[in-house]
C-alpha cells in the first residue's frame, strides 16, 4: 500500500479532529478508501483522506502542518461500493486540483463515472467543476454526458450548452450532494 505511512500520519490526528460537521470518533485504517498527500504535481499544502461511511464516502483535507482538526471534513460525498468498478478515489490533476473520482462499472446495467474537482479559494473548499459520464448498458444510446465549470457557469449536457445555468455560482464543497448531480439528467431530459 503505498499511502501506508502518509495513513498512519494522518490517522492519530483524525481520530482527535473536532470539526463542526460531526466526525467519527475514531478511524480504522479499514475504513480509508484512498489518500493523496503533496507530490510533484499537488499543492503542498494539504493532505486528503477519503474514508468509508457506510454506503458512501466521506471526505477529509488536512492542512500542513496537520492541525488536530481538519480543515474540510464533507460526509457523504460520493457513493461506494466494495466491489471492482465501485470504490472511489482520490488524485491530484496537473494544476493541483484534487479530484474525487467514483463510478459503477463493476454492478447493474447502468454505468457512470464521475468527477468532482475540489479548489480552495479564499481559504475555503468549493467545487470547480463536475463531470458524469452515464450510459445504460443495454441501450448504449440512453447516455448522458455533463460537463459543469462552476467557476465560469457554464454547463454542457450531450454537447449542448444548458441555460440559464441552473446551479448557484458557488458550491462548497460540504454543500455538495446528490441533488446537484442530477441537475446533469434533469437537463438532459428537456
Amino acid at each position: 500500500m503505498k499511502f501506508a505511512p502518509l495513513l498512519f500520519a494522518l490517522l492519530p490526528m483524525a481520530a482527535q479532529a473536532q470539526p463542526a460537521a460531526p466526525f467519527p470518533a475514531s478511524v480504522q485504517v479499514s475504513d480509508v478508501i484512498s489518500a493523496v498527500g503533496p507530490g510533484w504535481n499537488a499543492p503542498a499544502f494539504y493532505k486528503a483522506i477519503l474514508l468509508r461511511d457506510e454506503d458512501y464516502a466521506a471526505l477529509l483535507i488536512f492542512r500542513a502542518p496537520f492541525d488536530k482538526t481538519p480543515a474540510l471534513y464533507a460526509p457523504k460525498l460520493a457513493t461506494t461500493g466494495n466491489y471492482w468498478g465501485t470504490v472511489p478515489w482520490l488524485e491530484f490533476d496537473d494544476s493541483g486540483a484534487l479530484l474525487l473520482r467514483s463510478e459503477n462499472r463493476g454492478t447493474g446495467r447502468n454505468k457512470w463515472e464521475q468527477t468532482l474537482t475540489i479548489i480552495e479559494r479564499d481559504g475555503r473548499f468549493i467545487v470547480s467543476a463536475f463531470n458524469l459520464s452515464a450510459y445504460d448498458s443495454i441501450a448504449p444510446d440512453n447516455s448522458t454526458d455533463c460537463r459543469i465549470d462552476m467557476l465560469a457557469g457554464t454547463m454542457q449536457v450531450n454537447d449542448q450548452p444548458i441555460t440559464p445555468f441552473p446551479l448557484p455560482p458557488l458550491v462548497l464543497v460540504k454543500d455538495w450532494n446528490e441533488d446537484l448531480e442530477y441537475v446533469c439528467y434533469q437537463a438532459g431530459d428537456d
